[in-house]
């Protein structure tokens, strides 16, 4: 394998470098568009320039994995729309070596999957999805592209989480549950039924905080 190019100077670079390291995997550089981090090193590996620099975007065209280090979504896209016209460009995932993964699972491109998190048998997991430090996933759980999970999190068995969910820190979620596109889940929280499209749900149980809004504008 050729070396892995990184895009991104983010809170997830130093931990996606961290996994390449870990797992004997070169990587050949940075590429970051705020120029105060250009000429600048991360961990030992060099920024290199922006990312649209040709010089080193032709390593794509020659069959050079990637790996999108930012962590917010929208940029997250924005990148990947840019490197899909890179017609030769691999998209890669960053899993740490410490991570406990049953055999029957279904793992997608391009996603960042952390120290000690265990997945269970039956997980599929898409694209694109950021699963932090100890996340633990039960058996046959279906997790869609985009999704973010946060430390700690518990998943429970037969969980659909679609695209674009985002799941807060130590938050645990019951067997069977699903939270439907495009919502958010607070950190701490505890999911105990299904949640609509584009919610925000907080705490232990967790409720809607969109609901209340609208009732306290009822009663104003």
């Amino acid at each position: 394998m050729q070396g892995i190019i990184v895009f991104g100077v983010c809170d997830l670079t130093k931990g996606s470098l961290d996994i390449f390291q870990k797992n004997n995997l070169i990587v050949y550089g940075i590429l970051e568009d705020e120029t105060k981090w250009h000429h600048r090193t991360i961990q030992n590996i060099p920024v290199l320039g922006g990312t649209n620099d040709l010089a080193f975007l032709r390593l794509l065209n020659e069959a050079c994995p990637y790996f999108i280090a930012y962590r917010p979504m929208e940029k997250r896209k924005d990148c990947l729309n840019f490197l899909r016209t890179q017609q030769d460009a691999i998209p890669i995932s960053a899993i740490h070596p410490s991570v406990i993964m049953a055999d029957a699972i279904q793992l997608g491109q391009g996603n960042y999957i952390g120290a000690e998190v265990c997945l269970a048998s039956g997980v599929t997991i898409g694209n694109h999805c950021i699963l932090h430090n100890g996340v633990i996933i039960e058996s046959e759980t279906h997790i869609h592209d985009w999704v973010e999970i946060g430390t700690g999190s518990i998943i429970g068995s037969q969980v659909t989480l679609e695209e674009e969910v985002f799941i807060g820190m130590g938050v645990t979620i019951i067997s069977g549950v699903t939270i439907q596109k495009g919502a958010s889940i607070g950190a701490g929280s505890v999911v105990l039924g299904n949640v609509k499209k584009g919610d925000v749900l907080l705490g232990n149980p967790a409720k809607s905080i969109q609901a209340s809004k609208k009732v306290n504008a009822m009663l104003d």
